[in-house]
């Protein structure tokens, strides 16, 4: 007859097995029990202020929960004092506060976990869970808590990415050999003109592969190459063009509908009263989303000879803001499949800064980029600090394509560290919905991950209902969810490959930016390149092409195809 089996003192932590089926499990290694960083303790500490008056909840906590434990709130024994959390095998912690408990005893994932914590290491403490986590969902349970009326704090962090490369490559189940052919592919194109390329791939939280490969700087105002071309690095920040739809606008978007002062579904007019006329009464926040407001592509601000007329010629961002607000017309009924349009996100930053009474810059920098410490995360980054010699180059002479495009503003010479698109830069002073962002690869990555998560670390920032409301596609266009791309049906194979999971999105940016996220796999890809920066060549009488366009890497779909292949 089997019985408990004894318990194992390790350094602070207890572990019991406490059944039959637990003796033939491997003995759960000891794990880690330390006090609170200054940090985290300023963390805890200035959630409980602002939590004083509501109650603790998740709503208003920190990490993906926050809880006091034990609870009452069900009558169903077995749902009390559990919760299922996010987390990837080898990583994770839980942050404590005790008050006046003196013993804990939790289940994860079926490991039971004993603690008397000693009296010196105080109440604020840290317990290491990275020995029992799993890639997934994980189960928590609060078994036992001494002494009667005692109550504990307990917050877990969102998962971060972790750094173990090569290691973790082989770990994650991928094929070195594989990794290495992707290499060579973009080399080679490298040695055959391609500008450049930063690649991150990161499984189940974990970087498996952060490769640069080509250069920053390669190519002369002329198409020439320079003598001393500057090579890429890791840490090169890139112009993201249109990822900034998602990963600025839709993010706080995302975030507003969350903290309860968005609804996507009322009429835009809602919140900007000056957006009437001609239809626009009826147009919803989510036909912006949706790219089915029934806006043109995009208007050229920038340009006095655009075909909307000198009315709509605008080089300063208040007009150009009022001019969208109020002005721009409608090409078709709203509804329908999307047409993509750089206007509806114009829109989406206006009402951002509407809402938030801040530029959509700084809301996004305070509020989202800071505290995730992102410093390379930012709009117009000549003005915020970051050296033009960190940034990758784009187009070679200004956006006149080769000498093809004129046009006054037009500031000609290789464009670095100037937004490339020519509405953001000129008529929206380099801060627009639609396009301006910068990152580097490894932060844009970061900001992937919350599109998995929610939030990061400790930085909650939309809710789990959220995220599923926005990458759901379309019932009218399953290409489109609310801003973002989808790889189901696998109509966008170029963008996904042929590989990805129904489940999986992401977004690109015309200056040579892919992102993917695959929740399926706990997958994300980001491709930065800056394919724009290479010469602009002929083809036929009256057409021309960036030479960056035309090879496998600027075009994405090969790239993550292999990426996929290389998952064992």
């Amino acid at each position: 007859m089997c019985s408990a089996g004894k318990p194992v003192l390790l350094a602070s932590v207890l572990l019991t097995l406490s059944s039959c089926v637990a003796l033939h499990q491997p003995v759960v290694p000891a794990v880690a029990l330390h006090s609170q960083s200054a940090i985290q303790l300023g963390a805890l500490s200035q959630r409980n202020t602002l939590n004083q008056s509501n109650g603790l909840n998740q709503k208003n906590g920190l990490g993906q929960l926050d809880m006091q434990w034990p609870e009452t709130a069900s009558q169903r024994a077995w749902v009390n004092n559990r919760r299922s959390f996010i987390g990837y095998q080898g990583q994770g912690e839980l942050l404590l506060e005790l008050g006046t408990t003196t013993a804990l005893t939790f289940s994860i994932n079926g490991k039971t976990l004993h603690l008397r914590p000693d009296a010196s290491l105080g109440q604020h403490l840290v317990l290491d869970i990275s020995s029992v986590t799993r890639n997934g969902l994980n189960q928590l349970e609060l078994v036992d808590i001494e002494p009667l009326g005692a109550k504990v704090r307990v917050v877990l962090p969102y998962p971060a990415l972790q750094d173990v490369k090569a290691k973790a490559a082989q770990d994650a189940g991928f094929s070195l050999a594989k990794l290495d052919e992707l290499d060579q592919l973009i080399q080679r194109e490298v040695e055959q003109g391609f500008p450049g390329a930063v690649l991150l791939i990161a499984k189940d939280g974990k970087i498996i592969k952060e490769t640069a490969y080509g250069y920053a700087n390669r190519y002369a105002s002329d198409g020439t190459e320079l003598s001393q071309p500057e090579p890429m690095q890791t840490d090169t920040v890139f112009d993201l063009a249109s990822n900034t739809k998602m990963y600025a606008t839709n993010y706080a978007i995302m975030q507003l509908v969350s903290a309860g002062k968005l609804d996507i579904n009322l009429p835009l007019q809602h919140y900007l009263t000056e957006y009437q006329g001609n239809g626009r009464e009826q147009r919803l926040v989510s036909d912006l989303l949706y790219h089915s407001a029934g806006y043109a592509p995009e208007v050229h601000f920038h340009r006095p000879d655009n075909r909307h007329g000198p009315a709509f010629y605008s080089l300063d961002r208040t007009r150009s803001m009022q001019l969208i607000a109020s002005e721009v017309p409608f090409e078709r009924e709203r509804g329908g499949k999307a047409v993509y349009s750089d206007i509806d996100y114009m829109l989406l930053g206006l009402l951002i800064e509407r809402i938030t009474g801040q530029a959509q810059d700084d809301y996004l920098e305070q509020q989202l980029y800071r505290p995730m410490g992102l410093n390379s995360t930012v709009f117009n980054p000549l003005r915020k600090g970051i050296a033009q010699s960190r940034i990758a180059a784009t187009e070679l002479d200004g956006n006149s394509r080769g000498g093809r495009v004129m046009f006054p503003a037009d500031k000609r010479g290789v464009v670095r560290g100037n937004v490339h698109d020519e509405k953001a830069r000129y008529a929206f002073d380099g801060v627009a919905g639609h396009a301006g962002l910068f990152s580097t690869a490894r932060e844009t990555a970061a900001l992937a991950m919350l599109a998995l998560h929610g939030g990061y670390g400790l930085t909650p920032v939309f809710s789990q209902a959220v995220i599923q409301q926005f990458v759901r596609p379309s019932v009218t266009d399953h290409t489109v969810g609310l801003g973002w791309r989808t790889a189901v049906g696998g109509d966008l194979n170029w963008h996904f490959g042929p590989y990805a999971s129904a489940y999986a999105f992401g977004h690109t940016g015309w200056t040579g930016t892919a992102t993917l996220v695959d929740p399926y796999y706990g997958l994300v890809v980001v491709l930065l390149t800056n394919k724009k920066h290479s010469p602009v060549l002929a083809e036929g009488e009256n057409s021309y092409y960036f030479a960056g366009d035309r090879f496998e890497t600027g075009m994405y779909g090969s790239i993550m195809s292999k990426i996929y292949q290389a998952m064992q």
